[in-house]
């Protein structure tokens, strides 16, 4: 969580802004893909803007704070406006996620930035707001609300996925809860960060001057 950082002042202020900055981002990807894809309506409700009253939700930061997870508030995709709907509704879920993993490369690529001009307290400082913004990329691919997973499932999956997913949102916010600290506790979603992390360094490698 954001807040175990408290007693280090640089690395709180500096994950607290770049997280808070990724949800907005987030759904600021997901609206451009929504309209790009024929949905409108996100666009027109200003969720293409970076207008953080608008786009953020309050549980989703104290959460973001407390359980180092957060989310902002859901993007207003109708599907029937969306051509060929299921899969490319999926995708504009699915771009939640992606961006994300843009976050988290440009942290990483701050990182880098920050340790070849000796700043190592900067450097730590953007690699856990990485970290932090991969986690966010991989427990929202999950197919529980109120993730991004959960809801391209519904718009993609059958009728068993479908069934599923709606039997786990009947326990609300508590149930989330339980699968977050279920994939936390198994290490599935550390083994899945992992993968990420090495793939983003690893594109990171092919940066001529890094």
């Amino acid at each position: 969580m954001i807040l175990n950082y408290w007693n280090n002042p640089t690395i709180l202020v500096i994950a607290a802004i770049v997280m808070i900055m990724a949800l907005i981002f987030h759904n600021i990807v997901q609206a451009t893909v929504a309209a790009r894809f024929g949905d409108h309506q996100p666009r027109y409700s200003g969720f293409t803007r970076f207008d953080p009253q608008l786009q953020l939700e309050p549980f989703g930061v104290l959460f973001l704070f407390l359980l180092g997870f957060g989310w902002p508030k859901p993007v207003p995709v109708n599907s029937r406006n969306i051509r060929g709907r299921g899969r490319q509704e999926a995708l504009v879920w699915y771009s939640g996620p992606l961006a994300y993993l843009g976050v988290a490369l440009l942290c990483y690529l701050a990182t880098v930035l920050f340790l070849r001009f000796g700043s190592v307290e900067l450097a730590q400082a953007f690699a856990i707001s990485g970290d932090f913004a991969i986690l966010h990329a991989v427990i929202n691919l999950f197919p529980v609300f109120p993730l991004d997973g959960a809801r391209a499932a519904l718009a993609w999956g059958g009728p068993g996925v479908r069934r599923f997913i709606q039997q786990i949102a009947q326990f609300g916010v508590l149930g989330f809860i339980l699968v977050f600290f279920v994939l936390q506790a198994t290490g599935i979603t550390g083994a899945i960060m992992n993968f990420f992390r090495n793939l983003i360094l690893t594109l990171l490698g092919f940066i001529p001057g890094l």
